[in-house]
């Protein structure tokens, strides 16, 4: 008899987990691990009181409040509390612990492995490790951070940000915990000179680290400075070169309510200690990647807070059609021009005021509408930029659809670029122009192609 699911994770995966350690209970505010008992402290799923405790390895959290609570919470039941999905659950477990999940439940290679078995520590739990261990060692750099975006000792747990000294002293640390320096390499936990692969280039020195998931199960890192704006040279924020983005930062972070994407990592935290679902981006518009995970992780509806500028309203418009095209019902959140980014309202108080601007998020067809609308007011109008908005609400869903039918009609703006396509080609070809040249001109401006066939006429 083929061992059960729950079997199969008692015996596979749980003795090798570490749930506060991969993310998986974020949304319960853990605090760091303590040195005495060798646990995290969290809020219970039950009673909600910050009284819960949980052990690597074990299955269950606990609450000791014995009057009023004194239950134990599965981590099944604790992640679906979260906002994971039964049909999830199993695989974001066995990805955690590097094991393939069961199919038809059964475990890939037959048999469950031994939970007396040594469990081989990933790159991923390395570099946290090494990073967190930093952090101790070094904790002015997380407390210059904190002091210059005004985070509370809470707010400081909750993030969980390491520390990046060296890249030698990294290299050592990882190595230490069985990490070779090629595979160190391989996850841009250290980089190295393009042209001289033995020397180690400065990369993410004297940062900030935070953990930003990746496909392969492994994180990837990124960087801040504690305070400062930075230069050409140090800029303020450092990706790690070998980092995708293709799975939002935070993602694994679920709130109730909608997905909300903004470009910052702590613009994104801005919006959790709010109460709501942020993710970063990473970038000024959700890419095709990280559209295609999220509608394949079950997200239908998706708010992109932009600034309000040119590169606001170009991010704005990306995100609608990459969204859009697969399913995904975008809002958009817009800041006014010299607003507030959500990190600063979240510094200055203002979480009511985020809340509220996410209630209020202007549907995709909406904002198409009104972008038309404004391009055509322009003296002379942005043909271009006209042209654009047309072409990405061909992309809508049949809700933002119907939605950019409504605005553009009680905007007085020619829903029908068909006709307009139609009716440009004609006048061309009243104008003297040849069909070939009109043809061209339609499809370079609206990128309607015209073609004319001819067919020998049928006579009864």
């Amino acid at each position: 008899m083929q061992p059960s699911i729950t079997e199969f994770l008692k015996d596979s995966v749980y003795p090798r987990l570490d749930a506060v350690e991969r993310g998986l209970l974020d949304h319960f505010h853990p605090t760091s691990r303590t040195s005495a008992t060798g646990s995290y402290t969290l809020v219970c799923p039950r009673c909600g009181e910050k009284e819960g405790f949980y052990f690597p390895s074990s299955t269950h959290i606990h609450c000791p409040r014995k009057n009023e609570c004194g239950d134990s919470t599965s981590l099944w039941d604790a992640m679906l509390d979260a906002g994971y999905k039964n049909s999830e659950i199993v695989t974001v477990l066995c990805e955690a612990v590097g094991v393939e999940p069961p199919k038809n439940g059964k475990p890939a290679n037959g048999r469950a492995a031994s939970p007396d078995q040594p469990a081989e520590i990933s790159a991923g739990q390395a570099i946290m490790q090494v990073t967190q261990h930093l952090a101790k060692k070094h904790p002015a750099l997380l407390k210059e951070l904190q002091t210059d975006r005004g985070l509370t000792d809470a707010q400081m747990e909750s993030i969980r940000l390491g520390v990046y000294t060296t890249p030698t002293e990294v290299l050592n640390l990882l190595e230490k915990r069985g990490i070779s320096r090629d595979v160190a390499i391989e996850k841009g936990y250290v980089e190295v000179d393009q042209d001289d692969k033995s020397k180690l280039t400065t990369g993410l020195t004297n940062r900030v680290i935070g953990y930003w998931p990746h496909p392969d199960g492994d994180v990837r890192l990124w960087g801040r400075l504690p305070s400062g704006k930075g230069d050409k040279i140090n800029k303020k924020y450092r990706f790690a070169r070998k980092l995708k983005k293709d799975i939002p930062y935070l993602f694994g972070r679920r709130q109730k309510g909608i997905a909300i994407g903004v470009e910052g990592t702590f613009d994104a935290w801005a919006f959790q200690f709010a109460e709501l679902w942020g993710m970063a981006l990473g970038q000024a518009s959700l890419n095709p990647a990280q559209a295609a995970f999220l509608v394949s992780k079950g997200v239908t509806e998706f708010a992109y807070m932009t600034d309000g500028d040119i590169a606001g309203y170009e991010g704005g418009l990306i995100t609608i059609r990459n969204g859009e095209s697969v399913g995904i019902v975008v809002g958009i959140i817009p800041l006014g021009e010299g607003m507030d980014d959500s990190d600063a309202m979240r510094k200055d108080g203002k979480a009511d005021q985020l809340r509220e601007m996410v209630e209020k998020r202007m549907n995709a067809g909406e904002y198409l509408a009104r972008m038309c609308s404004f391009y055509l007011a322009c003296s002379p109008p942005d043909i271009r930029s006209i042209n654009r908005v047309y072409s990405t609400a061909e992309c809508l869903t049949p809700i933002s659809s119907k939605v950019w039918k409504d605005y553009a009609a009680s905007l007085g703006l020619s829903i029908d670029p068909e006709r307009a396509a139609a009716t440009s080609f004609a006048g061309l070809i009243n104008a003297g122009l040849s069909v070939s040249e009109s043809a061209s001109i339609v499809h370079r401006n609206t990128g309607y192609r015209i073609s004319i066939n001819h067919e020998a006429a049928k006579h009864g």
